[in-house]
């Protein structure tokens, strides 16, 4: 007698219990990620620096309209019309009711230095979210899809890979008067995210794009749109939260330039404080006003290397060779 052949019968809830449990697993992994991730952060001295800057920045900017509506006297302390009576001379130097002294105008030097940073953190994110956000989607769709929609989106960031951010916002800045804040920071934003950044996004969706993981969600049926958002895009916040900060300090020292020149229409940001007080520098009765123009630039300086010692430290924790170095 012959044998009857077996026959294997497909089980669709073993299959469906299989892809669960590689969920799980890769939730497992991620969240693993992300605490070592910022055990890394706070145990690493440029991003702790950097951190340290950031908040204290973000708090005084955030402080300060409370401080004009609770504690200072408008008429005193306002960043643009205050003048001090009982001030006898104006430039003042710092004393107990002016931290930082006055200008030649009369106005409190640490008010408008805590009012101006609004703009230039405004500009700053601004343009670290407009670059991440563009390049994010021009790369991850140029390398899900490939084909004519590769080409075309490389073409388009090839393009832009020859208008420089810097070059270009600093140019139309200082030739358009009408430019805001907001222009300054979604320009240098696009620009940024349209070039070089997008390439970089392609490259690390590439990367993500032959793991097991994603080819095993395709092969279940997985939408493209699934797929991007739950699979690729997790695997790209290390390469997205280290371009940020690059592109955040790139934009504030290109806004604190055209404002120093008077290219915009900002109403007050440490540039023209910069400028304001460098064409009055030796007005002062008492000597050179060293207390009112070294506070924006030091402010310019600490903000700027914060966010860039933070996208050094990320790289670093993010990559494992530069952590062997």
């Amino acid at each position: 007698m012959t044998e009857e052949p077996q026959y294997e019968y497909y089980d669709s809830r073993k299959d469906a219990a299989a892809r669960q449990a590689r969920r799980d697993a890769l939730k497992k992994q991620r969240q693993a990620f992300r605490r070592g991730t910022l055990k890394s952060v706070f145990r690493h001295p440029l991003a702790i620096f950097g951190l340290a800057v950031i908040l204290i920045m973000t708090f005084l900017a955030l402080i300060h309209p409370i401080l004009m509506d609770t504690v200072w006297r408008p008429s005193i302390y306002d960043p643009q019309t205050g003048f001090d009576l009982d001030q006898p001379f104006h430039p003042s130097f710092p004393s107990s009711r002016h931290l930082l002294g006055t200008d030649a105008l009369g106005r409190d030097v640490f008010s408008q230095l805590l009012y101006a940073a609004r703009t230039s953190l405004g500009v700053g994110l601004l343009a670290g979210f407009s670059a991440v956000l563009i390049a994010l989607v021009i790369g991850v769709v140029a390398a899900y899809y490939g084909g004519w929609v590769d080409n075309t989106l490389m073409s388009i960031a090839d393009t832009f890979l020859l208008m420089p951010p810097s070059i270009i916002t600093l140019i139309v800045g200082l030739v358009f008067e009408k430019v805001t804040w907001w222009m300054m920071g979604l320009m240098f934003g696009v620009l940024a995210g349209l070039g070089s950044l997008a390439i970089t996004f392609k490259h690390q969706a590439l990367s993500i794009r032959v793991k097991p993981y994603v080819d095993s969600a395709r092969i279940s049926g997985a939408s493209g749109r699934h797929i991007m958002v739950k699979h690729i895009l997790p695997g790209m916040m290390s390469v997205m939260m280290v371009s940020m900060m690059f592109v955040v300090s790139q934009a504030m020292m290109i806004e604190a330039l055209i404002s120093f020149y008077q290219g915009s229409e900002v109403r007050l940001s440490w540039g023209t404080m910069i400028y304001f007080i460098q064409s009055t520098f030796y007005l002062s009765p008492y000597g050179a006003q060293w207390n009112a123009i070294l506070p924006p630039a030091l402010a310019i300086t600490l903000l700027c290397a914060a966010f860039y010692m933070l996208g050094r430290a990320l790289d670093e924790i993010f990559n494992p060779r530069l952590r062997q170095r």
